[in-house]
């Protein structure tokens, strides 16, 4: 869900933080879950949430949840990792992010909810077991 900065809140900046925690949370489950499944095949995964930044409504802040898996194959080892994006927050002008603020420009952020991206951690680690 995107949010202008005018939406940004007291309520918003609690709400990524329960988003984020609740990721965390969902992680740690899936770790549980699949690291003993992993292990016997000798491979192995890791999950972890990441944050670049310390204030959500600042332009480049960004959370999000790593996935890598390395798997085996041939006596060749190598990594399969993807990034889920929970909350970013950028500054826009016209549709294209922007580093610098520009007169025009409008810092934008958007939030992904753990229902939305379960299925995506599902998935990836799901085919990757094949």
């Amino acid at each position: 869900m995107k949010y202008l900065q005018r939406d940004f809140s007291l309520d918003l900046n609690e709400l990524i933080k329960a988003t984020e925690q609740s990721f965390y949370e969902h992680i740690e489950l899936l770790l549980s879950e699949y690291t003993p499944t992993f292990t016997e095949r000798n491979q192995s995964i890791n999950l972890e949430l990441k944050k670049y930044g310390t204030d959500p409504f600042k332009p480049g802040y960004f959370s999000f949840v790593s996935v890598e898996i390395e798997l085996e194959e041939s006596k060749e080892k190598y990594k399969i990792i993807i990034e889920v994006p929970i909350w970013k927050c950028q500054r826009y002008l016209l549709g294209i992010s922007l580093s610098k603020n520009i007169p025009g420009s409008k810092v934008i952020g958007e939030l992904v909810t753990l229902e939305e991206a379960k299925n995506v951690f599902r998935e990836f680690i799901e085919d990757n077991l094949k």
